[in-house]
């Protein structure tokens, strides 16, 4: 009895063994919160130009839908057709929302 008691001993206790390191403990962190960009004073049907391209009408980002970007320096324009009625460069860091306000004489 005991022969054959010894083979299914051994093979339990191996497999506790192998189990205590089977997996790694991970952890994943997420970086940084990305910066965004909001738009005020916009008139309808003016569009958003990020670094040259194009991102949609200007007026949807008016602070309740905000547009993430990229960490750095970018150049914003705000355009009605070829006429550039906004033009700024903005420096924006992690977490950050920044505020491009159109002023009267712009449009």
């Amino acid at each position: 009895m005991m022969k054959r008691l010894a083979p299914r001993i051994a093979a339990v206790l191996m497999l506790l063994m192998l189990s205590a390191c089977a997996l790694p403990d991970t952890q994943v962190k997420t970086g940084s919160v990305s910066p965004s960009l909001s738009i005020h004073g916009a008139p309808p049907n003016a569009v958003l130009y990020v670094d040259g391209l194009a991102v949609g009408n200007a007026d949807q980002y008016n602070g309740t839908k905000i547009l993430a970007i990229e960490e750095g320096m970018h150049q914003i324009q705000i355009k009605q057709g070829e006429r550039v009625l906004h033009a700024e460069k903005i420096v924006v860091s992690s977490g950050e929302t920044r505020t491009v306000t159109m002023n009267r004489g712009d449009q």
